[in-house]
């Protein structure tokens, strides 16, 4: 009896633990995937690409082809059904490296992409109205590691800065949107602004009718070591927050003044060679991309593009001076010249929310339109203007492909961005004080930690999570598993001792 006891304590110390995360592996009913990677295809070699790409129905107009492969994420929305939400790799010729379907992996939305310094690609998604931070590993598409925040809602953009931190947005639904610094060294949040705490600048008056997100907050970078910047869509601005005064060091736009902005999103930051602020911005319900330069204290409007354009989402600035743009409900990308033209060019069905070119460093890296000497307004020529039917056609092609690789077998996958240390919407989705560690909440702990230390075989989070796992906000249900099973194991123990 007590060996035959002492059996079962040793199974439920094993067996309850593993199995609760272990249960989720794979799923594709709304649970987490915890990332396998056996039988992945590897995706079509250079060789047979240019025939995929006559075959592929989500090549548009190609009269110039990059050097290396292009990553963009769809959100996964068509009107008011919802669609796959996806991570997409295509090589240049525009036929398709692999796609990742997050749909699949039980995730609701697909927002922003960067490619970080291992060469995997950090995307934010959404998992049951949490936000799930999820690390792809390039050569198979699948999930490297990943991250639950359960006191986050919807987070659109998340940037690895600092080597072991991560920026992000919250839109909480509960009136505490806010801008965070989470460090994964020390598993809690080591800044914050939150919007409530700054009324004055952002009036709960201002901001439409939008509820407790009441600022929709989209997009945050750090341009520099005391500056982040932040889309505030629902006050059509783009701000700069001093991380140490929480001051605004500056603003682009003005509440409900829409010739400046009207809801945008993903704005990217530059310099001109002489020094001046400039800001590259989807302006998305003006349906155009358009440039400010920061000359005297005024913002000056120096580039627009325009005509042809559906609420892009998303636009970088290339090295050679082009502009990589998602047409969100053109469900397309476009590169286009500084004159507009259309010159490279892939559908993305359906809502394209952002886009990179591998090899360009994160977001924009190339010049600004005063530094071409392009300044001025353009409309967007050349597109193949595709049909409905077309569309429908490169979705069914994206959501039956077979490979999950993004990145080509002959492409690095190594470090791909550029050295340096940084490395839609929720429609449809399901305090005050500064505390002495740089939060802007009252009473609110979210640093409790979880089971990963970031430090397994060269991912960001070092392990997966599944649902009901570990937690960037929370403390997670495997310690209390564990501890139910070491009481049980104990009682069955000393009941086996009293029998014999």
């Amino acid at each position: 009896m007590r060996r035959t006891a002492l059996t079962f304590a040793i199974c439920l110390l094993v067996v309850v633990p593993v199995g609760a995360v272990a249960a989720t592996d794979g799923a594709s009913d709304g649970t987490v995937s915890t990332g396998t990677t056996a039988g992945v295809a590897q995706g079509p070699s250079a060789a047979v690409a240019a025939q995929q790409a006559a075959d592929n129905p989500c090549v548009g107009t190609m009269t110039s082809q990059p050097d290396r492969t292009t990553l963009y994420s769809i959100q996964g929305a068509r009107g008011g059904d919802k669609t796959s939400a996806m991570v997409v790799g295509v090589h240049p010729n525009g036929s398709v490296v692999g796609v990742h379907n997050d749909s699949a992996a039980g995730r609701w939305w697909s927002y922003d992409i960067d490619v970080i310094p291992n060469g995997n690609v950090l995307q934010s998604t959404t998992y049951r109205r949490d936000t799930l931070v999820e690390e792809i590993n390039v050569t198979t598409g699948e999930h490297a590691s990943e991250r639950r925040f359960r006191n986050a809602y919807d987070t659109h953009d998340v940037d690895l800065i600092n080597g072991d931190e991560l920026l992000m947005n919250d839109m909480s639904q509960e009136g505490e949107d806010r801008v965070l610094v989470y460090n994964l060294t020390r598993e809690e949040v080591v800044w914050e602004y939150s919007f409530a705490n700054h009324t004055d600048a952002f009036p709960r008056s201002g901001g439409g009718d939008y509820g407790g997100d009441w600022t929709h907050n989209n997009d945050v970078e750090k341009i520099s070591e005391e500056t982040y910047m932040v889309s505030v869509r629902n006050f059509d601005q783009v701000v700069a927050i001093n991380r140490s005064t929480k001051e605004l060091e500056w603003t682009l736009g003005e509440d409900d003044n829409h010739e400046f902005l009207n809801e945008q999103h993903n704005p990217d930051y530059l310099q001109t060679d002489d020094g001046k602020p400039t800001v590259l911005v989807a302006d998305s319900l003006n349906d155009r991309v358009v440039e400010y330069t920061r000359e005297d204290g005024e913002w000056n409007q120096t580039w627009v593009l325009r005509g042809d354009l559906v609420e892009p989402r998303d636009a970088d600035r290339l090295p050679n001076g082009n502009t990589l743009v998602a047409d969100r409900r053109s469900h397309r990308i476009l590169e286009v010249t500084p004159e507009g033209e259309v010159v490279w060019e892939v559908y993305a069905p359906w809502q394209p929310y952002d886009v990179e070119r591998l090899g360009t460093g994160d977001e924009s890296s190339g010049p600004t339109m005063l530094d071409a000497g392009a300044a001025g307004a353009v409309e967007v020529s050349g597109s193949a203007d595709p049909s409905e039917s077309e569309i429908e056609a490169c979705y069914d092609h994206l959501t039956g492909y077979d490979s999950s690789r993004l990145v080509p077998a002959d492409e690095p996958t190594g470090t791909v961005t550029e050295p340096g240390d940084d490395g839609g919407d929720g429609d449809g989705s399901n305090g005050s004080g500064t505390d002495s560690d740089g939060t802007d909440r009252d009473g609110t702990d979210d640093g409790d930690g979880d089971d990963s230390d970031g430090s397994g075989d060269d991912t960001l989070f070092g392990t997966t999570t599944s649902d009901g796992g570990s937690s960037g906000f929370g403390p997670t249900p495997l310690a209390p598993l564990l501890g139910v099973s070491l009481v049980t194991a104990l009682a069955l123990g000393a009941l086996a001792r009293l029998r014999d």
